[in-house]
Formats: structure tokens, sequence, C-alpha cells
């Protein structure tokens, strides 16, 4: 199986290599860091599918959406954004995109919908991808972004790119969860968070 990556941070990038490794040893994973990159790849070579951040460099998300339908490029495309914008996921979705996934997502959640557009069904709700397990260790839902970004080792200035938020923003989150899970480096809160249940 083939897959494109696209998006530019390379943390990100890495953390999704692995995660669809996962799913399958024997995946071949291709990443590129722009928009134009990811559309001459796509149009150039044979994919599975591919998974594609909303806010790319030289093109966005939509424009490569409408330039793929405008080559007739085939290949499965999911959204991979921080973006949780119904307007964005509308969007998305009419241009052709077949899912639209939130970069909070677990890595089990990632996979399934993988598996589901590979499929042939679309995955179109960005609620799918919530669950009760912030609730129940109080844990607000940009607390829940910021830790799965945590996850991936993505720095503090790149989750407050990717989040839209400030730098002093994500540091006051990053402390309260350090706080919450009773923790003294990034490393320790995530494997705390792990084990209490965190995908």
């Amino acid at each position: 199986m083939r897959i494109l990556l696209a998006d530019d941070h390379q943390l990100f990038l890495d953390g999704l290599c692995g995660i669809l490794r996962e799913m399958d040893v024997d995946v071949e994973l291709v990443c590129v860091r722009d928009g134009d990159a990811a559309l001459a790849t796509l149009i150039d070579n044979s994919f599975d599918i591919a998974l594609i951040d909303l806010r790319l460099p030289s093109q966005d998300g939509f424009s490569l959406l409408d330039a793929l339908a405008n080559k007739g490029c085939l290949t499965p495309v999911i959204i991979v954004t921080a973006s949780k914008d119904p307007s964005d996921q509308r969007c998305a979705l009419d241009k052709g995109a077949m899912g639209f996934v939130p970069k909070s997502a677990s890595c089990r959640q990632i996979i399934e919908a993988v598996r589901d557009v590979l499929r042939g069904e679309i995955v179109n709700e960005i609620d799918n991808f919530q669950n009760d397990w912030g609730r129940k260790q109080r844990v607000s839902p940009r607390q829940m972004e910021v830790l799965r970004l945590m996850a991936y080792g993505i720095s503090n200035q790149d989750i407050a790119d990717q989040l839209s938020l400030s730098l002093a923003t994500v540091k006051s989150h990053v402390a309260a969860l350090f706080e919450r899970f009773d923790a003294r480096s990034r490393t320790e809160a995530i494997e705390k968070a792990r084990r209490l249940g965190l995908e």
C-alpha cells in the first residue's frame, strides 16, 4: 500500500509515519511539505490514499483538492488538520475529500479513518473523533488538542502555529497539563495520560 502524506511540520509527519506503519508494516510512505509538491507527486504516481494538511505552503488543501479534481486524480484524500471549523469541513468534502480528521484524533482513530476511506466510506463527522476521556480526566477540549500534539513531539511554538494560538497560551495549557498529571516534563505528562487510558 502506498500513502502520500503532506504537512509542513516535519515532527507531525514523523508521527503520522509511525502511526501508519502500525497499520501495515509493508506500507510505503511518501512525505511532502507543500501543496505544489503534493499535487505533482499525486499526478505523477499511483497512491492508495493521501493524508493532506489543510494549511500548506504554496497552495492550501482546498486549492489542492480543486487541482486534483481538474487533473482527474482519483486518489482518495483525507484532510488532517488542526481546524475544527464546520465550514472548512463542508468545503473540503464538497471539493472531493473523503474524510476530515482533526489532528487531535488518537492513533487508533486515524487508522480507523484510513481503513474506512479505503473501504470507500466517507469520514465526515468531526465529532467521531471526540471521546469522553478528557471530561473524565478534567482536561478541557483545547488542552486535549495540546496534549495530543505534545504526544507527537511537537514544540510549543509549532503547537501555537497549528492551533492558531499565542505561544503564551500554549505554555499555559502545557503548565495546566503538568499540574493535572502531577508531571515535571512533557514525557512524564504523556506517560501518565497514557496510563490513564489516553490513546
